[in-house]
C-alpha cells in the first residue's frame, strides 16, 4: 500500500529539491574564484634573485599560479631569470595566509668581453625552487618567506614581496 511522503514522516519532494538547490549553490560559491584573484608585485631578494617583478592568478581560494621575472647587472654580468610556480594555501584566516610555492627556475647569465681577444660567455642554468611563508592579501599584497633553490647546488634564501591585488 502506497502512502504519501507526508504520511510516512518524510518532507515533500519540493523540500528535497530546495535542499538540493541550496547544496549545489553552496558548492558553487565555495569553489568560486576569489574576490581579487589577480596580483602584481615586486619581489626583493627572492625568486628573481636581487629583485623581480611578478604576477599571480588565484583560480580558487587555496590554489594559485604565477611567475616572477627579473633582469639585473651583477659584477659586470647580465643576469635574467624566469621562475613560474604553483602555490597552495594550507591555512587561511581572513586576509592572512600561509603559502607553499614550488616551480622551475631558468637563469641566463651573460658575461660581455672586456677585451677583443675573448668573445665573452653565456650560460643558461635550470633548477627548482620551493618557498613557504606568510602572505597578507587584500587590496595590498605582502609576503615574507624562506626558500630553497636547487640546481647545481642547494641555496637557502629569504625573500619579501609587496604588491597589489585586483
Amino acid at each position: 500500500m502506497h502512502r504519501p511522503a507526508a504520511a510516512r514522516g518524510l518532507p515533500p519532494l519540493s523540500a528535497w529539491l530546495r535542499c538540493a538547490a541550496v547544496i549545489v549553490l553552496a558548492t558553487r560559491v565555495a569553489a568560486a574564484e576569489p574576490e581579487r584573484p589577480h596580483a602584481i608585485y615586486l619581489d626583493l631578494l627572492g625568486k628573481g634573485g636581487v629583485w623581480g617583478a611578478g604576477y599571480d592568478w588565484q583560480p580558487a581560494p587555496r590554489f594559485a599560479l604565477g611567475a616572477t621575472a627579473s633582469y639585473y647587472l651583477l659584477g659586470g654580468d647580465r643576469v635574467a631569470s624566469l621562475c613560474p610556480y604553483a602555490a597552495a594555501y594550507p591555512v587561511i584566516r581572513g586576509h592572512h595566509r600561509w603559502f607553499v610555492q614550488a616551480g622551475p627556475q631558468v637563469v641566463r647569465r651573460t658575461t660581455p668581453s672586456p677585451v677583443p681577444q675573448w668573445q665573452g660567455m653565456t650560460t643558461t642554468g635550470y633548477g627548482g625552487e620551493l618557498s613557504s611563508g606568510y602572505e597578507y592579501r587584500n587590496k595590498l599584497l605582502v609576503r615574507g618567506y624562506a626558500m630553497a633553490t636547487v640546481g647545481e647546488h642547494v641555496a637557502p634564501w629569504l625573500g619579501a614581496s609587496v604588491g597589489w591585488t585586483f
